[in-house]
């Protein structure tokens, strides 16, 4: 059974008993019943849906909602959410352009619209949303990662590099920055500060066999410490 992971209930109001998504929903929709324009449950009905994996009845209650508020940004947002989980893609982008189009300061839609974007393969628009939601939040560590690994993926190393210094710079225990930083001066063969940055990532995990595996290869092919690097 889901359950609501935080101290706040989905109404956003402090409760130490954590209640279950499924009676959520019962009493959602008992409020409902008694208060049918009531905009707010019908939002939280929508997102309890999406909560428990229900994407189909989120989809459902959302675009309801919308249809009797058009400009409800948040709805727009979990809209998007469930259409990018349901693997509709090209609704989810066009749910979070909505997004944007009603309130350009909405941080989060636009990281969203750049992982959706991604995903359907259009990976300048991804990069532009990542670095628009950059800008309004400087120091994202959800959105400096993922832009670093497209940049990797697409064989952008020094704009990589570029990226995950700013992240460790906010963030210095993030291991993955670390070894992400390690494979973009190895693809650059800059393997001194390769080795430099995956050992970092190591010493804050050292259970990361990835890193280890990687400073390996290195020594071997640069026959470290036998011969220079």
């Amino acid at each position: 059974m889901h359950t609501n992971s935080g101290p706040y209930n989905l109404n956003g109001e402090k409760s130490g008993d954590i209640i279950p998504i499924s009676q959520n929903i019962k009493i959602l929709e008992e409020k409902l019943k008694e208060d049918p324009g009531n905009m707010q449950y019908q939002h939280d009905l929508g997102h309890s849906y999406f909560l428990q994996g229900n994407l189909k009845k989120a989809i459902s209650v959302f675009q309801e909602l919308l249809q009797r508020q058009p400009n409800l940004a948040l709805a727009h947002y979990h809209l998007g959410l469930s259409y990018f989980r349901s693997a509709d893609l090209a609704n989810a982008i066009r749910s979070m352009h909505r997004v944007i189009e009603i309130d350009s300061d909405f941080t989060m839609a636009y990281y969203w619209l750049g992982l959706i974007n991604y995903r359907a393969g259009h990976t300048h628009q991804a990069i532009e949303s990542l670095m628009n939601c950059l800008k309004r939040d400087p120091q994202s560590l959800i959105a400096l990662y993922d832009l670093a690994v497209i940049y990797l993926t697409i064989g952008r190393n020094k704009d990589a590099i570029k990226v995950l210094k700013k992240l460790v710079l906010s963030y210095p225990e993030n291991e993955a920055a670390y070894y992400h930083l390690g494979r973009a001066f190895n693809n650059l063969e800059r393997y001194h500060e390769a080795i430099f940055h995956l050992s970092k990532a190591l010493e804050l995990n050292p259970n990361d066999n990835r890193a280890r595996k990687l400073i390996e290869s290195i020594k071997e092919f640069t026959r470290y410490p036998e011969g220079p690097i």
